[in-house]
């Protein structure tokens, strides 16, 4: 059994379709179905079924596929682990970022990219900390900038960046920015922009009025781009509820403190608990850490 015919086996397993996995691979369909062929003869069971013009996974194929890929990703990990030995570091490093923390990265692929210039980086952006978690676990990437969830699967190791309360986020001339601090109630009289519900900032909003037994805001404009939100707002037409410390890069915003007690929102990177860390991933992890801290 080689390596080569695992990763055959992987492809189709996702793709499902003989042409398609063998363009994406980047091979004839017939050296595919030849793989196949000699892996299923080896294994002495069929992985795939195949009615008519569609592929299905057997239950025997359902289930190596996940050792074909934990075997493919060890035999990555300890390549990768030997050319570190001898000084080479020419590896992909996967990285996925909630679109609200992307500044960071922004910020921190330059150095990175300069320190390793035959490092290959692959980012991935997203708007839901659940899915980026389940990526993680998966193996889809090998780490996230994300925020840290209240419960949080024992499979993942989290490293704090920072802690910052929710706050108003006002235009620097808007009226709003003359109080010390604002309460929830008082809000209602103003134009407000937010993420769409189901987004983990939107969620920590609706639990703070809900902690405080107040009807939720109901936003006149919803957005999944951080960085769209803040150019909104940035207007001076609309407010929003954000992480105070994501005004420190516009000049032209303000936080005001929320009087009652506000939720925080907890920046962090995960990764796989006990998965080996190569130097890479170490230091991305160091550069975006010292970047939060000179900040």
């Amino acid at each position: 059994m080689e390596l080569t015919q695992l990763k055959y086996f992987v492809k189709l397993a996702e793709e499902l379709n003989f042409t398609e996995a063998a363009r994406k691979l980047f091979i004839t369909q017939s050296t595919l179905s030849l793989s196949i062929k000699k892996l299923e003869e080896e294994c002495g069971t069929p992985f795939f079924d195949r009615i008519g013009k569609c592929n299905y996974l057997t239950d025997a194929g359902k289930i190596f596929v996940e050792f074909a890929k934990r075997a493919i990703k060890e035999a990555e990990t300890g390549i990768t682990q030997i050319k570190e030995m001898k000084g080479i570091y020419t590896g992909k490093l996967r990285i996925g970022v909630v679109y609200s923390l992307h500044d960071i990265i922004n910020n921190c692929i330059i150095p990175f990219t300069e320190r390793y210039p035959e490092a290959y980086l692959s980012i991935v952006e997203s708007n839901s900390v659940r899915d980026l978690a389940d990526s993680v676990i998966n193996g889809d990437i090998d780490l996230a900038l994300t925020y840290r969830q209240k419960t949080m699967s024992h499979l993942l190791e989290c490293h704090p960046l920072f802690e910052k309360p929710l706050s108003v986020i006002a235009n620097k001339n808007h009226p709003v920015v003359s109080h010390n601090r604002l309460h929830l109630r008082e809000l209602c009289k103003y134009p407000f922009i937010f993420f769409p519900y189901g987004i983990h900032t939107r969620m920590l909003i609706e639990q703070m009025f809900a902690e405080n037994r107040l009807p939720m805001l109901s936003p006149h404009v919803e957005v999944n781009d951080a960085s769209l939100i803040l150019k909104m707002v940035e207007t001076g037409k609309w407010l929003t509820i954000l992480s105070e410390g994501i005004v420190n890069n516009w000049p032209n915003l303000k936080a005001i403190p929320i009087a009652e007690a506000a939720q925080n929102l907890c920046g962090c990177i995960i990764r796989p608990k006990d998965k080996h860390r190569s130097l890479l991933e170490s230091e991305i992890s160091d550069i975006i850490c010292q970047h939060w801290n000179e900040k």
